[in-house]
């Protein structure tokens, strides 16, 4: 019985240390964002609340403001094939990177609804920005979007939510084990990277995405933080039940459009039927046959519900 223990000791004496080892290896390539890196990045910075956010502004000065709101994991470069159409439209447009994401600072914080909230409303300030605008929302962003209409409503003009989380089904399979304290993190570290890389990929080949969505998104994983953020973000942001935020914006009147591929996967298009319980006003457009990724693989008609709904 002692021979048992022993080797069954040993057994999880040495799992343990291989997990603390290969945790250790895959971070150990990453580079932390200090000064000098954000000098040779693209894009304006600001120091906020939280740290330094990455950002940019696009169009005449003069034009009505939009704001987009990049979802979980793909940063502001998720835009790129919709910003022109903006700029052109008249508009001054601008993007930016959530903490954890793109070349916004990794600050190690819980990444929650209020943290997103906060982040928004200190950019705002932070760049001066002092009328109403309007805020495009993709994926999670729409979620946060209208939470900050929940919250900050004489800041809104309008709204435009495309795919928005907040009634996500619940995590199932690897996606649950993730959650798991401990074993989450070494999950992530080891798998995350290739799992959304993988989904990039496909949607690449099968021509739904620009050749450059894959390179432009792997560049982010070059800086320490970026999958902390992620699994700090499952754990603690809200993705299945938004619907308090939902029905408070709902109630301030703000007009609010909503663009859901008719094939989304992630964000189940039967998540209009609550939006609309909870914001009576909305207008869905429905894209037929589209995916998640409906900005870039479906932007011309994405950018023409945003022009028509904008001019309002």
């Amino acid at each position: 019985m002692k021979k048992i223990f022993i080797a069954v000791l040993l057994i999880l004496t040495l799992v343990f240390a291989g997990i603390i080892i290969s945790y250790w290896v895959s971070q150990s390539g990453l580079n932390p964002l200090t000064p000098e890196v954000r000098q040779t990045l693209q894009g304006e910075f600001v120091e906020l609340e939280d740290g330094f956010i990455s950002y940019y502004w696009k169009g005449d000065e003069g034009g009505d403001i939009v704001v987009l709101v990049h979802g979980l994991s793909t940063p502001k470069f998720v835009w790129n094939q919709n910003v022109e159409a903006l700029v052109e439209g008249g508009y001054r447009v601008l993007a930016f990177d959530h903490y954890g994401r793109g070349f916004s600072d990794r600050p190690d914080i819980r990444y929650d609804a209020d943290l997103y909230d906060r982040e928004l409303l200190n950019l705002l300030n932070a760049l001066e920005v002092k009328k109403k605008i309007s805020l495009i929302g993709y994926s999670m962003g729409g979620g946060v979007v209208t939470g900050f209409v929940a919250r900050h409503p004489e800041k809104v003009k309008s709204v435009v939510l495309i795919a928005p989380a907040g009634f996500i089904p619940e995590y199932s399979g690897l996606a649950a084990l993730v959650l798991a304290p401990v074993l989450g993190d070494w999950l992530m570290a080891l798998f995350g990277k290739e799992a959304m890389v993988a989904d990039i990929r496909a949607e690449v080949a099968a021509g739904k995405s620009p050749p450059t969505m894959l390179t432009d998104f792997e560049e982010q994983f070059r800086f320490k933080g970026y999958l902390p953020s992620i699994l700090s973000t499952m754990r603690n942001y809200p993705m299945s039940d938004l619907s308090l935020d939902y029905a408070t914006a709902g109630k301030q009147g703000i007009p609010t459009y909503a663009i859901w591929g008719t094939e989304d996967k992630s964000v189940p298009f039967a998540g209009t039927d609550q939006v609309k319980q909870y914001i009576p006003h909305v207008q869905i457009f429905a894209i037929k046959g589209a995916s998640h990724s409906v900005p870039y693989a479906e932007a011309d008609q994405v950018n023409k519900i945003l022009l028509e709904v904008l001019a309002k």
